[in-house]
């Protein structure tokens, strides 16, 4: 068994990433089970590892996770996002009703629409095989578009935010988009996603309430739905904690799932990680385990591999070096494990 590595994609990889696509289950917009939405996504995100960018204007990295030449997983950076048409969600807002008359004072939640996160960076489409589940994987998935982000610290926004999808009843009842999404966008949530990953968001903003709503007048099951991530997507809600992003307060117009943000100087896996020299290559069976990069856009690759940190200087067996495209004397990212 070759030792797996993340690597950018390529458009070879398209059929693979479809069939991830289609057991996803639906609600992931960035990673769209229809096959001309998604070809559409992955030859941007090609285009953009082999463009010359200078700064963030809105190209997608997405990477894949690849075992014995098949991938099985993937995850992205997205460098900036909203540019065109603006990225809207709501916030839960607060708001107080008094009545000197009455003596009484009633509190009240809203949604407020907003363009907050407009021009930010995102992380996202993280999606690993089912039969590729249990080796920490997931983990391998987010901690390595952090450690790209730390490589291009140039061509990504900040601050950094993440969607979540939201809850789905057992029978995939979606209790928010039945009590807001459908009353205003006329159409079936799966219709709504699929435009959103066709044509981008703009209609999101034409078509959504353009005032605030009053949690009060949803229905239990859709104030239940506010801020709560799709069971399948917990996992991956409490890795984005652990790493230094927050909840505050705003959540998906369709579905209600979270949307968490950090600033990239405060992410765990950045903030771990150092540059260090390679000092020789050799076996490094009993290393601890370090996630390492090297290479810039094209040439990005992850592993993980046993290897041994010394100050500046770290030691890397041969299959790892081969994988990142390095030899001795070259610099790498390494974290911990």
């Amino acid at each position: 068994m070759s030792l797996p590595f993340m690597r950018p994609v390529a458009a070879k990889d398209f059929e693979a990433i479809l069939a991830l696509a289609k057991q996803s289950g639906g609600g992931m917009t960035n990673l769209p089970g229809d096959r001309d939405a998604l070809k559409k996504r992955i030859d941007f995100a090609v285009e953009s590892f082999v463009g010359d960018p200078s700064e963030p204007a809105g190209e997608v990295y997405m990477l894949v996770l690849e075992q014995d030449g098949d991938v099985i997983g993937t995850s992205a950076v997205f460098s900036a996002i909203g540019l065109d048409h603006g990225f809207v969600n709501y916030r839960i807002n607060k708001t107080v009703h008094a009545s000197t008359q009455l003596k009484k004072r009633v509190e009240r939640r809203i949604l407020v629409p907003t363009h907050d996160f407009t021009g930010c960076s995102e992380v996202g489409s993280l999606f690993l095989s089912p039969h590729a589940r249990g080796g920490g994987f997931g983990k391998y998935l987010a901690k390595a578009r952090y450690l790209f982000i730390a490589d291009h610290r140039d061509l990504v926004a900040d601050p950094v935010c993440a969607e979540l999808r939201g809850w789905r009843g057992p029978d995939g009842e979606q209790p928010f988009w039945e009590a807001v999404g459908r009353l205003f966008f006329d159409m079936e949530f799966e219709d709504a996603d699929l435009a959103n990953a066709s044509f981008g968001n703009q209609f999101i903003a034409d078509m959504m309430p353009r005032h605030p709503i009053y949690v009060a007048m949803l229905t239990e099951a859709a104030k239940n739905c506010l801020g709560r991530p799709h069971d399948s997507a917990a996992p991956a809600f409490n890795m984005l904690l652990k790493e230094g992003f927050a909840f505050r307060g705003y959540i998906d117009v369709f579905d209600a799932g979270p949307l968490v943000d950090a600033r990239i100087d405060d992410i765990k896996t950045v903030q771990d990680s150092r540059v260090a020299t390679v000092s020789a290559i050799a076996d490094q069976q009993n290393a601890p385990e370090m996630l390492m990069s090297a290479g810039r856009l094209n040439d990005f690759r992850v592993v993980r591999a046993p290897a041994m940190l010394d100050g500046d200087a770290i030691k890397i067996g041969d299959e790892a070096a081969k994988v990142l495209g390095v030899k001795k004397g070259d610099t790498i990212r390494a974290v911990e494990w």
